[in-house]
Formats: structure tokens, C-alpha cells, sequence
């Protein structure tokens, strides 16, 4: 195995160490698109992606706090269901997403990144931090001079 190869595969291990799936719990989950695709502001892609989260919701397999869709990755906020790991929630995201967005651009290929980030959030002042950080994304990588103007997010709490 050589030396790269080496060093991919101990960061996946990293990203997982540690996870936990705590039903109820809070978590902050960045993923992202293979080769950092800017695909998912292209017209109609966020939609697939935001009603996703409100199917997961609808089905009790999490209630979502923010999504921010930036256009290589996603920020999502959410609580953890009662219906699955949280392993179990994002490969049921990615799975259904990558179906409907590649069905949607008509291409074909890995859309998502094998692995993601997660944060388990731990006290509501955190949870209002990380919400605060997806928010003003948009203006930090320059595409919004204001978080209100940019077009693909949803809180369910007043911003600003």
C-alpha cells in the first residue's frame, strides 16, 4: 500500500473514531460531493435535497434544525431520530440524493464523498454557534455580500 493510500485510509478511520449514535442528540454534518463538484445549486438540485430532509423528518428519522446547501457541499443541523444509527441516516441520504440528482442532471458516477464529518453538538450554546457558522457560509466563500440573500438554506429559527 503506498504512502497516500496509507494516509486516506487512517483520516476515514479518524472520522469515525469516536462516532457515536445517540437517538435524540444533536449533530452538525458537513458532506461533501466527489472531487468537490460545485453540482447542487444547479436549478432543481436543492430541491431534491430539502425534501429529503423533510421526508427524513416526516418519518421520524431526524428533525432538522438548518440545511445549507453550498454548491460543492452541504451543512445540516439536525436531531437524531429514533429509527436508525446515524451511519444508517447519512447512507440513507446519500443513497436516495445521489439517485435523484444524478437521475436529475442526467449523469451518472459517485456524487458524494465516501465518508462525511459529524459533530455531536452538546449545549445549546454550541447548537446556536454551528448555526450561526452554515448560515454565514455563503459570505465567507464570497458567494452573498449577506447571509439573507443567499437562496439555499433553511432554519427553522429567525436569523440575524
Amino acid at each position: 500500500m503506498n504512502k497516500t493510500l496509507q494516509t486516506l485510509n487512517k483520516g476515514h478511520h479518524q472520522l469515525r473514531k469516536g462516532r457515536q449514535s445517540i437517538q435524540g442528540a444533536y449533530y452538525s454534518v458537513t458532506l461533501a460531493t466527489e472531487n468537490r463538484n460545485p453540482l447542487l445549486t444547479t436549478p432543481g438540485t436543492p430541491d431534491i435535497i430539502f425534501q429529503c430532509f423533510d421526508w427524513l423528518e416526516t418519518n421520524e428519522r431526524l428533525q432538522w434544525i438548518c440545511v445549507m446547501i453550498m454548491p460543492d457541499h452541504i451543512h445540516a443541523v439536525f436531531q437524531l431520530g429514533n429509527k436508525q444509527t446515524l451511519s444508517q441516516l447519512m447512507q440513507s441520504l446519500k443513497r436516495y440524493t445521489a439517485t435523484q440528482i444524478n437521475t436529475h442532471l442526467t449523469r451518472k458516477g459517485s456524487l458524494w464523498q465516501e465518508n462525511y464529518y459529524d459533530h455531536g453538538i452538546r449545549r445549546d450554546e454550541s447548537l446556536n454557534k454551528i448555526v450561526r457558522y452554515c448560515y454565514e457560509n455563503p459570505v465567507r466563500k464570497g458567494l452573498v455580500e449577506a447571509a439573507r440573500d443567499y437562496p439555499y438554506w433553511r432554519c427553522k429559527y429567525e436569523m440575524e
